[in-house]
């Protein structure tokens, strides 16, 4: 293994534990309003925006779950798919759907974040009509799923469509003496406890193995 610096290391056995990153919707105000109403995880976020208005741009189910964990707090939610249909759950759609301060917005896409201190508008494009308005918002919560880090092993280790490491119930890849754990392996539901435990199964079948070779 060769870092960027040029350091190299050798071992019989290496685990890959390196997670996940979020996806940007890679538009003018995201990078500079980070943490300044720009947010990727309502279950972390949700309560800062009490009484708030907020964006979530997805259609998918994390997008609906965090839509939900926001209709808790916010006094007005608004989704922005930018496919045209919306992916999520029946169950979560109309979990979503219900609520009276909601609004649904399929088939637009977001082109801009207004604001300098704080998020203040979202910009969006109707991809149907090319119109495009502005969405007064305190806030907008990028949910449009996250990418593996498994780049480094592509070309080596077997990948599925999304990118993630395929890994028997050992945290075994295809690659006698490359293992893997977390959320860049197939392995359903990422969440932190269930990362932890699949690193701990990871290390004792490294064990398993290393003590096998001659």
């Amino acid at each position: 293994m060769a870092l960027e610096s040029g350091t190299a290391f050798q071992a019989r056995a290496v685990i890959l534990a390196t997670g996940k990153r979020e996806r940007t919707l890679k538009v003018p105000g995201e990078k500079e309003l980070v943490g300044k109403g720009v947010a990727y995880c309502a279950t972390c976020d949700a309560p800062f925006f009490k009484d708030k208005r907020v964006v979530v741009a997805g259609g998918a189910n994390s997008a609906f779950t965090a839509a939900v964990d926001l209709l808790k707090a916010a006094k007005e939610v608004t989704l922005v798919n930018f496919a045209k249909g919306w992916q999520a759950d029946e169950i979560l759609q109309r979990q979503v759907r219900v609520q009276p301060h909601v609004r649904l917005l399929d088939h637009h896409a977001v082109t801009r974040i207004d604001g300098v201190q704080s998020v203040t508008g979202v910009h969006i494009r109707d991809r149907e009509t090319n119109q495009e308005t502005t969405i007064p918002a305190d806030g907008i919560f990028v949910e449009i799923k996250l990418l593996p880090n498994s780049e480094p092993v592509r070309w080596l280790a077997k990948l599925n469509e999304v990118g993630e490491m395929i890994v028997d119930c050992h945290c075994r890849t295809n690659v006698p003496g490359l293992f893997a754990a977390g959320d860049v392996t197939t392995v359903p539901h990422k969440q932190i406890l269930i990362s932890a435990g699949k690193g701990a199964k990871a290390a004792l079948s490294a064990y398993e193995y290393l003590v096998g070779q001659p």
